[in-house]
């Protein structure tokens, strides 16, 4: 897959893993509230101690609804209701809402920006009434989100944002490099900035700015600190050929006898040339070692 458009793809996936993760948590969040509700409205039920509307309240409400020819929304403040609920934050925001349920009665919420309870159904003895009774409390969807848990969401953005930087980062890098890599002359000769020119050769080029020998899909060829230093012998030489002796000299220059070693450098060294590039390593009888490019592949 192309670099940037894997970069891309990381980068769109880990910000809407994000924003669905944050969506998630809100819902969480706001499912949570409306359990709380329902359990402060049913424990506050419970008490029996006093009303929690009055019949003067009931009759202004009717009329109320009369007048307006609508449904209406009164709320009331209740101390048991609030005392009840385990978010400290909703204590100061929550009230009750009740409906007389009658011919006239609508059901549903007015309120549709609000969180509410289910609506529980009780008979007020003392008005000969039958009550829908809900908890409400108003938070914003901000106040919602800001009460949610994020830390996995603004983790998530966080690292799309810091793979966004990371990754154009490396793509600047491998542009200036693939710069490096233009061919502005012939084999060894130094460019106009004074640096040795990257002349391909068989899919292989040498870049003197980081050290670095490429392949033919332009990316660093992985070496060996050994095995760099003998492909940097055959770069060197006019024509990609270099003796024993001289290898051996300039690698091990305190070893006797060093062919035993560098038979296992040619050995594991040849895998990796032809698979990253058109060449092949050839021996000459051996006393000679020689790139040359592989015509199979060509």
């Amino acid at each position: 897959m192309n670099r940037r458009l894997l970069s891309v793809t990381v980068f769109l996936a880990l910000m809407l893993t994000s924003l669905l993760a944050g969506r998630h948590n809100y819902h969480v969040t706001r499912n949570e509230i409306t359990a709380d509700l329902n359990q402060a409205l049913a424990l506050t039920l419970l008490e029996k101690k006093e009303p929690i509307v009055t019949q003067d309240t009931i009759r202004a409400y009717k009329q109320l609804r009369r007048t307006s020819g609508g449904q209406v929304l009164i709320a009331v403040s209740d101390e048991r209701f609030c005392r009840h609920l385990k978010n400290r934050r909703l204590k100061e925001t929550s009230f009750l809402t009740f409906d007389v349920v009658d011919k006239e009665y609508q059901g549903g919420s007015t309120d549709e920006q609000a969180i509410y309870s289910d609506t529980l159904m009780i008979r007020n003895e003392h008005a000969g009434e039958t009550l829908a009774l809900k908890g409400y409390t108003r938070l914003s969807a901000a106040a919602v989100f800001g009460m949610s848990d994020q830390r996995l969401p603004a983790g998530l953005m966080a690292a799309a944002i810091l793979w966004a930087i990371g990754s154009m980062l490396y793509l600047r890098k491998r542009e200036k490099e693939n710069l490096v890599l233009q061919p502005v002359g012939g084999c060894g000769q130094p460019a106009e900035d004074g640096t040795q020119s990257a002349e391909d050769f068989g899919g292989l080029t040498y870049s003197d700015a980081d050290d670095r020998f490429y392949g033919t899909d332009h990316t660093p060829i992985r070496f060996t600190p050994m095995q760099q230093q003998l492909m940097r012998l055959f770069w060197q030489s006019p024509s990609h050929s270099i003796s024993k002796e001289e290898i051996c000299a300039a690698l091990w220059p305190k070893k006797d006898d060093a062919n035993d070693t560098l038979y296992t450098l040619i050995r594991r060294l040849k895998p990796i040339v032809e698979e990253h590039t058109r060449l092949k390593i050839v021996a000459d009888r051996g006393r000679n070692y020689s790139l040359e490019i592989n015509e199979l592949k060509s």
